[in-house]
């Protein structure tokens, strides 16, 4: 039997400071809660060729140089921008794809309902009408968060990885509107990292 059946691969990149990929190479990741639930959160390249990686890079520092403008790392020793890059191997039966149409439409249904319950209102358009949400992350990470373990819990399941694609950072490319979103994933269980890198 071949033991590479049935694994998923994939790289990832993750924009941060240098101090702090630093720690990560030592310590690990911390997952955090986020937009795909608790994990660790990574730009995709789907193959490790070259221009695949280079995307993913650029993804990555421009979300850290959006991320250090608004002082994140104003307290860190080396600020210097830094990318930790990963290979991940997971079992295929172990990551949820949050972009299929109908769990995207699950998600979004139950957030629109337990916001409205949340602020107070009728879940019409007339009461979404100019709603500002940005005071809400808690509450919506935790949404998601309750969203995936539901899903574990009918599925009798366990996902090490998740992903759901994000708005792309800008960094100069013309073409990032044209590709709208850009594949991201959250790791759930740092076990799948298999390999670990740190670039400038």
């Amino acid at each position: 039997m071949d033991p590479e059946a049935g694994k998923f691969k994939v790289w990832g990149t993750h924009g941060t400071s240098f101090s702090r990929a630093e720690m990560i190479h030592e310590l690990g990741f911390v997952a955090k809660p986020g937009r795909i639930g608790v994990g660790a959160y990574f730009w995709t390249a789907v193959v490790e060729t070259d221009e695949c990686m280079d995307l993913a890079r650029r993804l990555a520092r421009s979300w850290a140089t959006k991320v250090e403008k608004g002082g994140l790392y104003a307290r860190d020793k080396d600020k210097s921008l830094a990318i930790v890059e990963v290979g991940i191997t997971v079992e295929e039966d172990e990551v949820l794809p949050l972009d299929d149409p109908q769990m995207t439409f699950r998600l979004w249904s139950l957030l629109r309902r337990k916001l409205a319950e949340k602020l107070g209102f009728e879940n019409n358009d007339e009461d979404w009408a100019g709603v500002n949400l940005n005071k809400c992350q808690e509450e919506i990470n935790g949404f998601i968060e309750a969203f995936i373990l539901d899903l574990e819990q009918n599925l009798k399941t366990r996902f090490k990885v998740i992903f759901k694609s994000q708005g792309c950072p800008s960094f100069g490319d013309p073409l990032i509107p044209y590709l709208g979103n850009h594949s991201c994933f959250a790791i759930r269980d740092t076990d799948v990292i298999s390999i670990m890198n740190i670039t400038k």
